[in-house]
């Protein structure tokens, strides 16, 4: 059985998850159920980052700077962007506002739109990606 779905559509440079929201959605659950993809609400963390702590055995003020933002697999790219823009809607506007409201990119990793206050346990230095 194939974790994730197809990466991408034929003839489509985009991702399926940066449009189809049933992907996006399956892929984030398998992210937040398999790789501790969280805090739900990146505001009321509540004891999430202690969990994400325990699991790479570090401090919880360390994990606390450990964000997709910063990771090696979030893409965050112009080209990615437009992708994550056109599968908000016809209204380019209101992509952009929702892209920078939520801080949004691509997880390369784990497949899905990711929002950059939050982390997982696959997260990797080096990042954001923001040339593709």
């Amino acid at each position: 059985m194939k974790t994730f779905f197809a990466l991408r559509e034929a003839n489509d440079s985009c991702p399926i998850a940066t449009h189809n929201l049933d992907v996006n959605i399956k892929n984030r659950q398998i992210a937040i159920d398999k790789y501790v993809y969280g805090p739900a609400n990146p505001d009321e963390p509540g004891t999430f980052f202690n969990r994400i702590a325990d699991i790479w055995d570090i401090p919880v003020e360390e994990a606390k700077t450990m964000k997709c933002g910063n990771c090696a697999a979030f893409n965050i790219s112009d080209k990615m962007r437009a992708c994550i823009n056109a599968g908000i809607g016809d209204h380019k506007e209101d992509g952009d506002a929702v892209i920078q409201l939520a801080d949004l990119g691509y997880c390369e990793l784990l497949h899905f739109k990711c929002a950059g206050t939050r982390t997982c346990e696959v997260w990797l230095t080096g990042g954001p990606l923001e040339k593709t």
